[in-house]
């Protein structure tokens, strides 16, 4: 089978990293591609980019999926909006949106969950998406640690594992969570290491969304077309 991990901006270190994430989840056989979204702003950090990125991906990959052997998934590798929904309607194979993924998965495995976003200016936007994809009700909260600016100086990794573990600890005590979500492609490389030094689980989105998608390519199951996700009227790319 064949996945493709969709990166939705155009930084191409973040969709490697994916990549290489995507690999470690997948099962063997599966034959994992990235695909970054070149027109796009550098990172989704604001909804204006969202907005930005969103017009960008669906043309993208509805032109990549024309070409001949397309993808039999799509991992939507971004933890955000950015047209998911757009995405579903102008595909006709799984689109796994690797927000939804983790948050689906973390309701199978806890009471309520928190999400560790990238920036504090980014916690409104993710407690959107929460409510959009419909998990509020397990939701607890949404954290933020900063991260320096894409394009500037590399984050070190011990201190932002270090504020990672710190701001997970203070879910857990503040808000009663008993599992963490890292929200954001350039969080998910922290997951492996933190879970060696939090009590609570820690959900990798990119990992999750890999998984979703070959149990949905294994199952013959792809988002329905007789409702939201109908095929648009007049596709255009």
């Amino acid at each position: 089978m064949r996945v493709l991990v969709a990166n939705p901006n155009s930084t191409s270190a973040i969709t490697e990293a994916c990549v290489g994430l995507a690999r470690l989840a997948a099962s063997t056989g599966t034959d994992v591609a990235g695909w970054t979204n070149d027109a796009a702003p550098p990172v989704v950090d604001s909804v204006y980019a969202d907005y930005l990125a969103g017009a960008a991906l669906v043309r993208g990959l509805v032109a990549l999926r024309a070409t001949a052997g397309g993808p039999d998934a799509v991992v939507l590798a971004g933890f955000g909006n950015y047209g998911t929904a757009a995405v579903k309607e102008a595909l006709d194979v799984p689109v796994v949106s690797m927000a939804e993924a983790a948050m689906a998965l973390a309701t199978l495995l806890c009471h309520r969950f928190a999400i560790i976003t990238t920036h504090p200016r980014m916690v409104p936007y993710t407690e959107d998406l929460v409510r959009l994809a419909g998990f509020d009700a397990r939701c607890a909260g949404v954290r933020a640690v900063t991260l320096p600016p894409v394009g500037g100086l590399a984050p070190v990794a011990e201190a932002v594992a270090a504020a990672l573990a710190a701001e997970i600890a203070r879910a857990e005590t503040d808000l009663g969570v008993d599992l963490v979500i890292l929200g954001g492609a350039r969080l998910s490389p922290y997951a492996a290491p933190l879970r060696g030094q939090v009590r609570l689980p820690v959900l990798e989105p990119v990992a999750c969304a890999v998984q979703i998608a070959e149990a949905l390519i294994r199952l013959d199951l792809r988002q329905s077309k007789t409702g939201r996700f109908a095929r648009p009227p007049a596709l255009r790319v």
